[in-house]
């Protein structure tokens, strides 16, 4: 996940710094104060690509919608000029009142089934992407939100930290206290990390139902068309 790579790899500086720091009281209170100004700027830099990955995806993703809108309105263009051909030639084949009226009924039937095939492959486009667009919110909130608490317990143990430098503390126990709160603030992370991943699920399942949704507007279609051809070469036939 990037948004949790991005503050791991921002604070991993600090996790050492509860590891290797120096045996002497002012050793540890230096370092801590020396690192804190580096971290948060490292944090800010790294939060600033997060959000330009973010905004890029958010338009490559857009671009891609567009690209295919563009195809399926061509394609759509070029079935409907096919039809109107074929429709042209059925007219022109008809020789009786019986088959001008079947080449009329198999010609509504056959619009008929390309509105309800189309209606329904729209809205299943829709459907997917306003589920897609409902769960990549979700999930930048999710991520967001992982992100504060982990930065906020972060500064808050660097906080108490400098707090437990200037009265005096054992070096030891500020060490000890320090990492303790930084193993909290790890293992909180690494609990909203695995519950963001869960989200991934949502997004499988929107395909699987969009999928599903065109399927059957495809077997309908084709159903419908069979049916409209039947109908239509036993009225040629028995002419």
């Amino acid at each position: 996940m990037v948004a949790a790579l991005v503050a791991i790899n921002a604070l991993s500086p600090l996790f050492a710094l509860a590891q290797t720091a120096t045996s002497t009281q002012r050793g540890f209170c230096a370092r801590i104060s020396e690192q804190s100004p580096r971290i948060d700027q490292r944090i800010a830099d790294r939060l600033s690509k997060l959000e330009a990955k973010r905004t890029e995806r958010l338009t490559d993703l857009e671009r891609r919608q567009s690209e295919r809108d563009a195809r399926l309105s061509a394609n759509r263009a070029k079935w409907d000029a096919n039809r109107q051909e074929h429709y042209a030639k059925l007219e022109e084949k008809a020789a009786t009142d019986a088959q001008k009226q079947a080449v009329l009924a198999f010609k509504t039937a056959v619009e008929t089934a390309v509105i309800a095939r189309r209606t329904a492959v729209d809205l299943a486009i829709e459907t997917f992407r306003q589920g897609l667009k409902d769960s990549i919110a979700s999930r930048k909130s999710a991520v967001d939100l992982a992100i504060t608490t982990f930065k906020n317990s972060i500064s808050a143990a660097i906080e108490k930290a400098k707090s437990n430098c200037v009265s005096g503390t054992a070096q030891p126990t500020i060490r000890e206290t320090f990492q303790t709160d930084m193993d909290a603030a790890r293992a909180k992370f690494q609990s909203d990390r695995e519950a963001i991943e869960k989200l991934k699920d949502s997004v499988g399942l929107l395909h699987e139902n969009r999928k599903a949704a065109i399927d059957k507007a495809v077997d309908d279609f084709k159903a419908a068309i069979e049916k409209a051809r039947t109908d239509l070469k036993t009225v040629f036939q028995s002419q």
